[in-house]
């Protein structure tokens, strides 16, 4: 694959949002970026997009990557919480992400902030501050990216230092802001949380929730895109995939890293065209 041709300045950060089992069109992105040579100087990921930084910042290739989202199941990532379905009131969470917490612990190349190959941020929801809380430097990142994952109702909050943290999409799902108060000067991500319509009424608890949340943070997406285009060049891909896929529902990953991978390099295709064009007409001005 040829490299791109466009001028990308560092600090260059890699912004990964939520959006469940849709975040396979990270991994497509990933790609994209590795095989045109794009320069990334740190990560930030939230929601999934806190599993996806993970494993690339720990230096894991895109192919592994691919690899992992390809063979996952749902019984890879959750399992019922009896506690919670017993006493809701004292354990809230209707499943628990152990199973994940171990697969992490297999899987990831290096597992402490301080040891990986990129710097990474992850962005997390204080539930008793109702604010952001971010998690970068040093220690482990297992939890924090547990934390980040955590869509109450479905699982219970995180507890990390006597507080609860849940799900990093709630405060912030796409991390611009953190993007620009760490020095970046262009940003690159893919969105996975659109919201095409649907005829089907939603029924289960936790449909109903996600539904609501994503159709939130898409709204606030394009809040966050306008009011930070002038404070950092954003680089967002837009895939086309418009089937309506369930909260942990795995059985698309493979076509959705394939329609993120072609939506990238179709991305950057099309502004290193933009970028000749306009090279082309100053050149013939200048003469």
């Amino acid at each position: 694959m040829a490299r791109s041709a466009v001028e990308i300045s560092s600090p260059v950060a890699l912004v990964l949002c939520g959006g469940s089992s849709r975040g396979a069109l990270e991994v497509g992105l990933y790609r994209a970026v590795r095989e045109l040579g794009l320069p990334v100087d740190l990560v930030i990921g939230s929601s999934i997009g806190a599993l996806n930084g993970a494993c690339i910042a720990a230096g894991m290739s895109p192919l592994a990557l691919a690899t992992l989202w390809r063979g996952m199941q749902r019984r890879d990532a959750i399992r019922w919480n009896w506690k919670g379905l017993l006493q809701p009131y004292r354990y809230p969470g209707l499943y628990t992400l152990d199973p994940l917490r171990d697969l992490l612990r297999r899987t990831l190349p290096e597992t402490r902030f301080e040891r990986l190959a990129l710097p990474f941020t992850v962005a997390t929801t204080d539930l008793q501050g109702a604010c952001p809380a971010y998690w970068s430097g040093s220690g482990d990142i297992i939890e924090p990216i547990l934390a980040s994952m955590s869509l109450p109702v479905a699982f219970p909050p995180v507890e990390i230092g006597g507080r609860q943290f849940v799900d990093g999409g709630f405060a912030n799902n796409v991390p611009l802001d953190r993007a620009v108060e760490l020095g970046a000067r262009e940003a690159l991500l893919i969105s996975c949380v659109c919201c095409p319509p649907r005829s089907k009424p939603y029924r289960g608890v936790v449909d109903v929730l996600a539904r609501s949340l994503t159709i939130a943070m898409d709204r606030k997406y394009a809040a966050d895109f306008a009011h930070f285009a002038d404070k950092v060049r954003i680089h967002a891909v837009q895939p086309r995939f418009e089937r309506d896929i369930g909260l942990l529902d795995f059985r698309y990953s493979a076509e959705l890293i394939k329609d993120g991978y072609r939506a990238s390099l179709a991305y950057f295709r099309d502004l290193n065209a933009a970028a000749l064009a306009k090279a082309h007409a100053v050149r013939a001005v200048t003469r």
